[in-house]
């Protein structure tokens, strides 16, 4: 049985886009951006780095699951978005939601935590440990 990833609803400038990633969706995403989606979060030097605006809409128009949606509309929408106020910055924050929850990243330590782990402190103070 396959399990269907639930969309991400997101509006921007009007325009309501129901965002998911598929593994089709990110083929194409990649084809269109001649890269890898990865690559559009990393510098060469492998630190974190914000895409050009360009790259967050094209991965914005590939992800989006609404029909009938065209790059002008993603556009336009964005120039709304932009004069309501909001910045490229915001836009970064939706993809990489959306990333997580596809999966895009893998699986988070937390989805993979037990009960019986014990929590790690980096602090300084010492903990006593009781042996029987």
């Amino acid at each position: 049985m396959t399990v269907k990833k639930a969309t991400k609803k997101f509006e921007m400038g009007g325009l309501q886009l129901e965002l998911k990633l598929t593994g089709r969706d990110i083929l194409n995403i990649e084809k269109r951006l001649g890269k890898s989606m990865m690559s559009l979060f990393m510098s060469a030097d492998g630190g974190m780095k914000l895409p050009p605006l360009n790259e967050m809409l094209i991965v914005l128009q590939g992800s989006n699951q609404t029909h009938g949606v065209t790059d002008n509309d993603i556009f336009a929408a964005f120039e709304k978005y932009f004069d309501e106020g909001h910045a490229p910055m915001d836009l970064f924050t939706v993809l990489t939601d959306l990333f997580q929850e596809s999966g895009f990243f893998g699986k988070t330590a937390s989805a993979s935590k037990t009960n019986t782990e014990s929590e790690v402190t980096l602090d300084n103070e010492p903990t006593t440990e009781t042996t029987l």
